[in-house]
């Protein structure tokens, strides 16, 4: 039984190159929108830039790592860490740029 017979069979259909090649060339533009970003002023430029890394991030894991085609379970697995991460970061920042670096 070849893989591709057992994937349909369970319902799985993936997509075809020009889904993958769609995706890159939206990755690239993207990059490309990222150096075009760091010309703008400091105020502006960071959640630009947060919001185009994280439309990369997910682009990269729904597409190139296959969890938009796999079981919502390993999705979630993904992105609760990334969630508790974000809060973490979040809550944390405050209390690091309070205090002092040693030298």
């Amino acid at each position: 039984m070849n893989e591709t017979h057992s994937e349909q069979s369970r319902g799985h259909v993936l997509p075809g190159e020009g889904v993958y090649f769609a995706v890159f060339l939206l990755l690239a533009i993207l990059t490309v929108a990222e150096l075009v970003t760091t010309y703008l002023p400091q105020l502006v430029k960071v959640p630009i830039l947060l919001g185009l890394m994280a439309g990369k991030a997910w682009l990269v894991v729904q597409f190139y790592m296959h969890l938009r085609y796999d079981s919502r379970i390993l999705t979630w697995s993904f992105l609760i860490p990334v969630i508790v991460g974000v809060i973490a970061a979040l809550v944390l920042q405050p209390l690091l740029s309070t205090v002092p670096l040693a030298h």
